[in-house]
C-alpha cells in the first residue's frame, strides 16, 4: 500500500477537542440504538417508510461521529509522530466518493440487521443469530481495517473481532426475540447494553491498533531517512 505525505491526510475534524472525550461513543451509541429501535417498531406497525428514514438516520449519525472521532485521533498521533506518512481509507477523496464509500458500509451493516430480523421471523432465533455473528464479524472486521489501514484478514479471525461481534449479536437477538414477545422496551435495554459495550471495546481496540500502526509507519520513515543519510556522511567523510 502506498503511504501519501501528512498534508495529504484527512485533516482533524471540527470540534476535535469534543471528540476527544467520551461523548462521540454516546452519540454513535445512542444513533445507533434508536435507528434499529424504532425502525422495528414501525416495521412491525407496517409503517415501512418510516422505519427505513428512521434506520439510515440512526446509522448515519452513528458513522458520522465514529469517523469523525478517527480523524480527530488520527490528528492526535500525527502530532506525536510527525515522520510518519499517514494514510486512511478516506484520504484523497472528493466529498462524493466519501459519501458513497460511507453509504455502502452503511448498506451493508443494514442489510445484516434486516436480514437477521427476516430469518427470525420466517426461520428461528437459532438462524437468526447465526446471520448476526457471521454478518457483524465480516462488517467489523472490515470496519477495524479500514480505520486501522490494515487488510480485513486480520481481524476475521481475532478475538478482538469476534469479541465486538458477540456483545452485538448477543444483545440484538435478545432485543429481536423480546421484541416478537410483546416486550420491545425489555428487549430494547439488552440491545442499548450490547451497543454500548461493543462500542467501548471496538474504541480500545482502534486505539491500539491505529496507533501501533502509526508508530510503526514512524519507525520505518526513521530507518530510511537514516539509511538515505548515510551514504552523504560516508562520502563527506
Amino acid at each position: 500500500m502506498t503511504r501519501t505525505p501528512d498534508a495529504a491526510a484527512t485533516p482533524p475534524p471540527p470540534h476535535a477537542q469534543f471528540y476527544a472525550g467520551p461523548w462521540p461513543f454516546a452519540i454513535a451509541t445512542g444513533g445507533e440504538f434508536l435507528g434499529l429501535y424504532f425502525w422495528l417498531s414501525y416495521f412491525n406497525a407496517g409503517q415501512y417508510v418510516l422505519a427505513t428514514i428512521v434506520l439510515w438516520a440512526g446509522f448515519l449519525v452513528e458513522r458520522y461521529v465514529v469517523l469523525n472521532w478517527t480523524a480527530a485521533f488520527r490528528a492526535r498521533l500525527a502530532a506525536q509522530y510527525p515522520s510518519a506518512p499517514h494514510y486512511d481509507s478516506f484520504q484523497g477523496m472528493s466529498a462524493v466518493q466519501k459519501l458513497g464509500k460511507l453509504l455502502i458500509i452503511t448498506v451493508t451493516e443494514i442489510s445484516i440487521w434486516v436480514a437477521a430480523v427476516l430469518v427470525f421471523e420466517h426461520v428461528n432465533w437459532v438462524a437468526s443469530f447465526a446471520v448476526l455473528i457471521a454478518g457483524e464479524q465480516l462488517q467489523h472486521s472490515w470496519e477495524l481495517g479500514l480505520i486501522a489501514s490494515r487488510p480485513i484478514t486480520d481481524y476475521i479471525p481475532t478475538w478482538k473481532a469476534l469479541t465486538i461481534t458477540l456483545l452485538e449479536a448477543v444483545g440484538g437477538i435478545l432485543w429481536i426475540g423480546l421484541a416478537y414477545h410483546e416486550q420491545p422496551q425489555l428487549g430494547g435495554l439488552f440491545l442499548l447494553i450490547g451497543l454500548s459495550i461493543e462500542h467501548v471495546v471496538q474504541s480500545g481496540k482502534i486505539k491500539v491498533d491505529l496507533a501501533a500502526e502509526v508508530a510503526q509507519q514512524a519507525r520505518a520513515a526513521q530507518t530510511r531517512s537514516q539509511a538515505a543519510a548515510l551514504p552523504a556522511t560516508v562520502a563527506g567523510a
